[in-house]
């Protein structure tokens, strides 16, 4: 497959510090083409993307042996189209705003205890662009992901309260230790 040097980036409008269902985002989304001719914007969406990592067993079919592996899981919530049919010009840079408004979402439950990191469950949005064969996103994958601050993920969001993980740790622990003092007395 060979390259494109379309690149695709964003930025958020008065980031909140943490998003929840039915909450609407509006932002840019930065265009690029870096190619030495022009280019048509076939489509410049953005998806939203509901995933983890869960701890699975298989079973090899020839030996019968069962083996435990971590796989990640990606599935598609939704889907906005922002542009399409337009020409970029070799060098161009263009801006296309979006004003988008989130699902209802659940986050999906580890195997593990609920403090475990391993299912590291998040809420990505993907800022995709197609001029050729294939979408694709920023000259560096980080460009254009976003990794929304949501209660209950466990990984650091590209906006918004960042430590809102470990403010999440905290505070169950607080209530775990109220419960048990409770329970006590």
């Amino acid at each position: 497959m060979v390259g494109t040097k379309v690149h695709v980036a964003y930025e958020i409008n008065d980031p909140p510090l943490i998003v929840k269902p039915n909450d609407e985002i509006e932002g840019k989304i930065i265009v690029t083409n870096g190619e030495k001719k022009d280019k048509k914007l076939k489509k410049l969406f953005i998806e939203l993307y509901d995933m983890y990592m869960e701890f699975v067993t298989s079973t090899d079919p020839e030996t019968g042996e069962e083996s435990e592996a971590w796989k990640d899981f990606k599935k598609e919530l939704k889907q906005w189209d922002i542009a399409s049919g337009e020409k970029l010009k070799a060098g161009e840079k263009k801006e296309y705003p979006f004003k988008i408004k989130l699902p209802t979402w659940q986050k999906k439950k580890g195997k593990g205890k609920d403090d475990d990191l391993y299912n590291k469950w998040r809420l990505e949005l993907h800022f995709n662009q197609k001029t050729s064969m294939v979408a694709s996103r920023g000259s560096e994958k980080l460009d254009a992901t976003c990794i929304l601050p949501i209660k209950g993920s466990k990984l650091t969001p590209s906006f918004g309260d960042v430590k809102l993980a470990k403010k999440q740790k905290k505070q169950k622990k607080a209530e775990e230790k109220a419960k048990a003092s409770e329970s006590e007395g």
